[in-house]
């Protein structure tokens, strides 16, 4: 009867240490993905988001230019994916550090102002008044930055920003109370290949809970599934997903080789306590 306590009071731990090592997997992963705006400026690269979204703004500028009879020519020069991306690097650091995440507009009112200038003159074209260039800019400004806001972001900044402050402490807190239940695990069997399997029933478990996200939207396709009207945002949002979930996986397989590892040593720790 003792016996059987015991293995149910370790089959538990061995449940708890799961869980921590699912936790501990889960927070790097965000550590190195989501909360890391590296991680989001090298998506956007892979991704041609920059010259995705030049070409939305663009359009979108077309369209506003035909009520103040501008010709589609005039927008060609007016945003390039240089100024996007800066504009749009600074804006990610400026979330992540915790302050108001604005999206600048003067390099792009600038360069409006610069080719507008040069196309009346070519054209010589009568400018109705100062108030109507004036009105013309800021709503050019505002269509940019509305197109280089990430949507949501705003939304989830005090969460992301919170979660991105406290991760190091909980990263660093699960490291330990893994480290804890796995001696606690040792010291408190005799026969160490017992605890050997009670740790391999944990990785086991991890292996599983870890994998069985990413096995199920990989195999599915869902993340292409969903419908972003954004084309930019959308290979975005895919090629950020697919990545975090491929991680995942590794993470997974690197669980199951490590349990596979245990599983032997296990078998050979407990023939040599048999002979013994």
């Amino acid at each position: 009867m003792q016996s059987k306590m015991r293995s149910i009071v370790f089959c538990i731990l061995s449940f708890i240490l799961s869980f921590v090592l699912l936790l501990l997997s889960m927070s790097v992963m965000l550590e190195a993905t989501i909360l890391n705006p590296s991680y989001i400026l090298d998506n956007m690269n892979t991704t041609n988001y920059f010259t995705d979204k030049k070409d939305e703004i663009t359009k979108e500028l077309v369209d506003l230019g035909y009520a103040s009879g501008l010709e589609e020519s005039f927008f060609e020069n007016v945003v390039d994916t240089v100024t996007i991306h800066d504009d749009t690097e600074n804006y990610l650091e400026s979330f992540y550090n915790g302050s108001s995440a604005k999206i600048s507009t003067v390099a792009f009112r600038q360069q409006f102002n610069t080719e507008l200038d040069s196309y009346i003159k070519k054209n010589n074209v009568k400018v109705a008044s100062d108030e109507s260039r004036e009105y013309l800019i800021k709503r050019a400004a505002s269509v940019y930055e509305a197109n280089l806001r990430i949507p949501m972001f705003s939304m989830l900044s005090p969460y992301l920003i919170a979660l991105k402050n406290m991760m190091p402490l909980l990263i660093g807190g699960l490291v330990v109370f893994a480290a804890i239940l796995c001696v606690i695990i040792i010291f408190a069997n005799r026969w160490k290949h017992r605890a050997v399997r009670y740790i391999c029933y944990a990785t086991s478990g991890t292996f599983l809970t870890v994998g069985i996200i990413p096995a199920v939207l990989l195999t599915t396709g869902y993340m292409s599934k969903i419908n972003i009207e954004s084309r930019a945002f959308y290979n975005l949002f895919v090629q950020g997903a697919n990545s975090i979930l491929i991680a995942l996986a590794i993470c997974s397989v690197v669980f199951l080789i490590i349990s596979i590892g245990l599983f032997f040593l296990h078998k050979n720790m407990r023939k040599k306590a048999s002979d013994e």
